[in-house]
């Protein structure tokens, strides 16, 4: 979830189409992504269009069903409007390469999510920006710690329990001192911000993101395309829910106190998806 700092011309040099025939649908590899500067409207890209929407997941998913080694328990993305909102209020503060703090990113169900940015000089195919964060795994090996500073992106990409995507995208001025001054009229830049629900990048486990096995080994019965539905509907706000629902599961769960029933939302996911893939 560090930042990605790739402008371009950069991008176009790292990113290639890639040819597919899976149901994430089929992409020309005659058919390069193209540099347009102004040439495309800010709204084209904007995330309230469904269309948009419809691509980020499908970015997401084609490369999420494509990690190596396999994965046995991906979730399958989707599209959340409120993780969207948060991410245009923090693409449209245009605060530079810096993230929102865990308040803005706050999702009701989910705590707070992580965040993944891509800045660029120019308006580019929300492809590039996806792109860019996938390649990051060519720094990272399953099983071995990285340093999250050059692999973050991918990792939250790739977060087997993450299921839920919503971004925004901004146009902003830098100004060399951060403020506008005299003779000084800024450099415009694109400012592009995806949340994901519920989190990744735990520590303690940023060497094994997912599970390794055969696609869908963990939910043979909920699968689609390589990627697994049965994701859950909230997210664990405490660290060690599992441990104390190995020790005392009434207590945490079914307790009908005022205290007892705080800690069975702040452990909702150990709580209520018993059958459904979560940290």
């Amino acid at each position: 979830m560090e930042i990605a700092k790739f402008l371009l011309p950069m991008v176009a040099a790292l990113l290639g189409i890639i040819q597919t025939t899976s149901e994430y649908g089929v992409w020309n590899p005659a058919r390069r992504p193209k540099i347009m500067g102004d040439i495309i409207p800010l709204r084209a890209l904007g995330t309230h269009r469904r269309k948009i929407q419809q691509k980020i997941v499908l970015y997401h998913n084609f490369f999420r069903s494509s990690v190596q080694p396999s994965a046995s328990n991906m979730l399958k993305m989707k599209w959340h409007n409120g993780a969207a909102r948060s991410a245009q209020l923090w693409a449209n503060a245009c605060q530079l390469l810096i993230h929102d703090d865990i308040t803005g990113r706050h999702v009701d169900g989910y705590g707070a999510c992580g965040q993944n940015i891509f800045i660029a000089t120019h308006k580019v195919p929300w492809w590039f920006a996806v792109k860019t964060w996938w390649l990051e795994k060519d720094d990272y090996t399953y099983g071995k710690y990285d340093n999250r500073s050059l692999t973050g992106h991918y990792l939250q990409m790739v977060w087997a329990a993450t299921h839920q995507i919503g971004c925004g995208i901004a146009k902003c001025i830098h100004y060399a001192g951060n403020t506008p001054e005299k003779n000084d009229k800024g450099r415009v830049y694109y400012n592009y911000v995806c949340n994901y629900c519920p989190t990744g990048n735990r520590p303690g486990q940023l060497s094994n993101p997912y599970k390794i096995g055969d696609s869908c080994g963990r939910c043979k019965r909920h699968c689609r395309g390589k990627l697994c539905l049965n994701g859950c509907h909230a997210s664990d706000l405490w660290s060690n829910c599992r441990q104390l629902h190995k020790a005392h599961p009434h207590w945490l769960c079914h307790s009908n106190t005022p205290e007892g029933r705080q800690r069975h939302l702040y452990c909702r996911a150990t709580c209520t998806c018993k059958r459904k893939i979560h940290d």
